[in-house]
């Protein structure tokens, strides 16, 4: 039991250390605009991806880098919180299973644009300039589609949480807000500039994945503290090892 509950307790932790992969990224991300070089290319102006990878190589592979060990590690900790949505929610549990399915939809969608990022950042020579930015392009509308699947992901777990208050049900209404957000992420392969557009927009890409982030840090805090609860009335609640035991044990 108590290797259990440590299982679920890593489990649960795993979507901090997620977030903290999402914000370490997001620094990498500042860190390309603060050369002064090349701004970061928006989709009408993918011609210059090939500079401006080429002036911030090393800081773009680290995002990349990050944002996919982000992502890894919300599937670790999506597995916890599938568990818990399925015992509270009940036979046929219809709204874990689609949280279940469009999380790993999403986040395979996005790991699919990212390997394209590593293309890209692969391919940043001269000689091969005429494929990046297709490739950036790409990129782009993959990992926004990824986010706009997410919107299912988050209207399930919102409706599992205000119908059964497993995790708080304003954790619940913020997953709905999010699921919104998410939704706009859906309209951005129609834009090549402005807020809407999938590489630099505003609501094409930066608000529902801030709000994305925000809601794993939280929904991870929660259900870590639940399950550190849960671990300490299970000890406090198991009968006392036999003597003889207790002595092997400590042996």
């Amino acid at each position: 039991m108590a290797e259990r509950r440590s299982w679920e307790q890593t489990g649960a932790a795993s979507g901090l250390l997620a977030a903290l992969m999402f914000v370490v990224a997001f620094i990498m991300f500042t860190l390309t605009d603060a050369t002064g070089g090349t701004p970061y290319p928006s989709i009408e102006n993918a011609q210059t991806v090939n500079d401006f990878y080429s002036q911030n190589l090393n800081h773009a592979r680290l995002q990349v880098l990050f944002t996919t060990l982000g992502i890894a590690l919300f599937l670790w900790f999506l597995g916890s919180l599938w568990s818990v949505l399925q015992e509270a929610e009940g036979e046929p549990a219809r709204g874990a299973a689609i949280a279940l399915v469009a999380a790993g939809v999403g986040s395979a969608l996005m790991l699919v644009a990212l390997a394209l990022t590593y293309a890209v950042l692969l391919t940043a020579s001269p000689a091969q300039a005429d494929v990046v930015p297709a490739l950036f392009t790409g990129s782009a509308v993959l990992f926004a589609l990824g986010g706009g699947v997410l919107s299912l992901f988050f209207f399930a777990v919102g409706k599992v949480i205000l119908h059964t208050g497993v995790m708080g049900r304003w954790l619940g209404w913020l997953a709905l807000l999010t699921a919104v957000l998410c939704v706009l992420a859906f309209t951005s392969p129609f834009w090549v500039s402005g807020i809407l557009n999938p590489a630099t927009g505003a609501l094409g890409l930066w608000a529902w994945w801030a709000a994305f982030v925000v809601w794993v840090l939280l929904a991870s805090g929660v259900l870590t503290l639940q399950e550190y609860r849960a671990a300490k009335a299970s000890m406090a609640t198991e009968p006392p090892l036999p003597s003889s035991t207790a002595e092997e044990a400590g042996a």
